[in-house]
């Protein structure tokens, strides 16, 4: 993968004119954005369910064929397969695009409680976590195009299959794809009052496994080694390691252990949310972690504690400030206000942040209640967010 000093180029505001066409662009074709999102969100796309994620993909894949673009493919057995897509042009800037084609939501989910419309809301599963970002991206190239805006290097947009499990599988290829680029925007959906997001906290999800010996709960309850009470143990201690107010927290999300009320359980399971702000914390948090694990373990039983998935912290940069500040310019010129926010969610934008390169998240359209049966975007943040998104494009090109 490349790497370079970062920010490589400076950053400057588009032509008013320029971002007045892109934005009457987009106006004119509102209706039939909100008609491919009600496409899109009827089509399931759990991570887990190849199927239905090879239909988004092969949506998308057709959506853009009109674009004469190279199309690169990321194969993966256990998920379905992530793509790239690259414009090529005069210019000498190179920038990328980044969003996630999985939801959280099974097979049949979207049957259930399709797209609609509330007042001025859209919901439906993967609204805005995030469909609305992907055709974000699409509709903001196209927009660039039918303006003839083409000064750029390569014009990159990353469409990746497993995001909300971590992306176990393409993580090297959005690390390799992204490598060398001027710039990243993620198009995760804009916070609920609008901000954008140029931080994030670093997250893995952890398994510990405690192995003891089974024994009659009744008859002889001493010839054996509880594996359940190790493990019970070892999380009352985890969950001592957290600071919120540090940002630095542990938690235990699922328990499995046992086969029967009258057997001493001989394995017993834990998963475990791991986060901290920065690659220093993060270090000590899971220091503290196999320090507290070790201590607790009861005698005669023995454990493995070992990661599942890891996005590292998003620590500041000077690239990613300027383009936060670029996008609050491009904004206010836009009829609105945003602002780079800081959370402790973690996004495909961790591990571009972590390369050095200039990474802007929360580009999508404005939304919230993600992963619920709320989940919605708002319908007038479309135009001006995607806007926002095709200016940047323009800034980061310009000279």
């Amino acid at each position: 993968m490349e790497s370079s000093n970062y920010p490589a180029r400076s950053f400057q505001a588009p032509p008013a004119a320029l971002l007045e066409s892109i934005h009457n662009q987009l106006e004119v074709r509102r209706s039939t954005f909100l008609a491919d999102l009600e496409t899109l969100v009827n089509l399931d796309s759990g991570t887990y369910d190849r199927d239905d994620v090879t239909q988004v993909s092969s949506w998308l894949q057709r959506r853009v064929e009109s674009w004469s673009a190279d199309v690169r493919w990321h194969f993966s057995t256990e998920f379905a397969d992530s793509f790239a897509v690259t414009l090529l042009g005069p210019g000498e800037a190179n920038v990328c695009l980044l969003g996630h084609m999985d939801t959280v939501f099974p097979h049949g989910t979207a049957a259930t409680r399709p797209f609609r419309i509330e007042g001025d809301r859209a919901l439906g599963p993967g609204t805005c976590d995030m469909k609305a970002g992907l055709l974000a991206a699409i509709y903001a190239v196209d927009a660039l195009k039918s303006v003839g805006f083409n000064q750029y290097h390569t014009l990159r947009c990353v469409f990746t299959a497993d995001e909300e499990v971590g992306a176990p599988s393409s993580r090297a290829f959005v690390e390799e794809m992204a490598g060398g680029r001027d710039a990243v925007l993620v198009l995760e959906a804009g916070r609920e009052n609008g901000d954008i997001v140029g931080l994030r906290r670093g997250g893995g999800v952890y398994r510990l496994e405690v192995h003891g010996r089974s024994a009659h709960a009744g008859v002889e309850p001493q010839k054996g080694r509880s594996a359940a009470l190790s493990l019970c143990r070892q999380v009352i201690a985890l969950h001592g390691l957290s600071d919120l107010a540090a940002g630095n927290t542990v938690n235990v999300g699922t328990l499995r252990s046992g086969i029967r009320p009258n057997v001493v359980p001989d394995l017993a399971v834990a998963e475990v949310d791991v986060r901290a702000p920065t690659q220093h914390e993060m270090q000590q948090l899971l220091q503290n972690a196999e320090a507290v694990l070790t201590r607790e373990a009861l005698p005669d039983t023995t454990y493995t504690w070992s990661p599942v998935s890891f996005r590292p912290p998003w620590e500041p940069n000077e690239g990613t400030t300027q383009l936060a500040a670029l996008a609050a310019t491009i904004a206010s010129r836009l009829g609105f206000a945003v602002a780079a926010a800081s959370t402790g969610g973690t996004s495909d934008g961790n591990f571009t942040a972590a390369l050095g390169i200039p990474t802007l998240d929360g580009l999508g359209p404005v939304g919230g209640l993600d992963h619920s049966p709320l989940e919605y975007i708002e319908i007038a943040s479309i135009v001006p967010r995607t806007a926002l998104l095709a200016g940047l494009i323009v800034s980061i090109c310009i000279d």
